[in-house]
C-alpha cells in the first residue's frame, strides 16, 4: 500500500470537484457575454461605446448569477449525489454556455429600444424574423435551464425527511423553477405566433408572470389554516 502523505481515497471529493467545475463554468459564461459584445480598445470613443454596454451586461450578469445561485443552493440543500445529479449538473453548465449568445443578443436588443436608441444594440437584428427566432431559443434555453433546476430540487426533495426545512425549502425551490419553466415555454410559444409582429415586446413582458405567480403561491399558502 502506498502510504505517501496526502493522498486520499478515490472519489473522496467527487461531489467538491463538480461543483467547482461548475461555478468555473459559470464564470467563464460571464466571460463569454462580456467577449462577444466587445472588441480591443484603440480609443476614448472605444471606451464609450464599451461602457455604454454596461446596462445590458449587468442584465446578463444577473441573470447568470441567478442560476448559478441556485444550483449553490442546490448544492447546500442535496444530502447526496449519484450519477444522475452529475448529469443534470453537466447539462446545465452545457446549456449555460449556449444559452449566453441569446442572452446578449436579447439585453442589447432590449437596452438599445428601452433607452431610445442611446444605447447600443441596433444593429444586432436586422427584421421581425431575427427578432422571433432569437426569442424563441432564449425561451426555449430558459425553460431548459429552469426545467433542469426543477429536477435537481425535485431530487434533494426526495433524499430529505418529510417536514424538515430544507425539504420545505427544496419544495419551494422546485415550484419556483417549474413556473419559471412555463414562462419561459410561453415566450417562446408567444414568439412564434402572428402576435409578435403587433407586440414584439410582448414575449419578453411574458416572464412577469413569474413574480406575480410566485406572489400569489406566497398569498395561497399564507392564507392556509394551520395543521392541527
Amino acid at each position: 500500500m502506498d502510504g505517501s502523505p496526502g493522498l486520499r481515497p478515490h472519489g473522496m471529493h467527487d461531489w467538491q470537484r463538480l461543483d467547482a467545475f461548475v461555478d468555473a463554468a459559470f464564470a467563464f459564461a460571464v466571460s463569454l457575454l462580456i467577449i462577444s459584445g466587445t472588441e480591443p480598445l484603440a480609443s476614448f470613443e472605444d471606451l464609450s461605446r464599451a461602457l455604454a454596454r454596461t446596462p445590458a451586461f449587468a442584465f446578463g450578469f444577473g441573470l447568470i448569477v441567478l442560476f448559478w445561485l441556485s444550483h449553490r443552493t442546490w448544492s447546500k440543500l442535496s444530502p447526496a449525489r449519484n450519477g444522475w445529479t452529475t448529469a443534470l449538473s453537466l447539462m446545465l453548465v452545457f446549456t449555460i454556455l449556449v444559452f449566453v449568445f441569446p442572452l446578449r443578443l436579447l439585453t442589447e436588443t432590449a437596452t438599445h429600444f428601452i433607452s431610445g436608441g442611446v444605447l447600443p444594440g441596433g444593429g444586432l437584428m436586422s427584421d421581425i424574423a431575427d427578432l422571433r427566432w432569437t426569442y424563441a431559443i432564449y425561451g426555449a434555453g430558459f425553460a431548459l435551464l429552469s426545467g433542469l433546476n426543477v429536477l435537481l430540487f425535485r431530487q434533494a426533495a426526495r433524499a430529505l425527511s418529510v417536514g424538515s426545512p430544507n425539504r420545505k425549502a427544496a419544495d419551494q425551490w422546485w415550484v419556483t423553477w417549474t413556473l419559471s419553466a412555463g414562462a419561459g415555454l410561453l415566450s417562446a410559444a408567444i414568439a412564434l405566433t402572428p402576435l409578435l409582429a403587433a407586440a414584439p415586446w410582448l414575449p419578453g413582458v411574458t416572464y412577469n408572470i413569474i413574480p406575480l405567480g410566485l406572489l400569489l403561491i406566497l398569498r395561497r399558502s399564507r392564507a392556509k389554516p394551520p395543521v392541527a
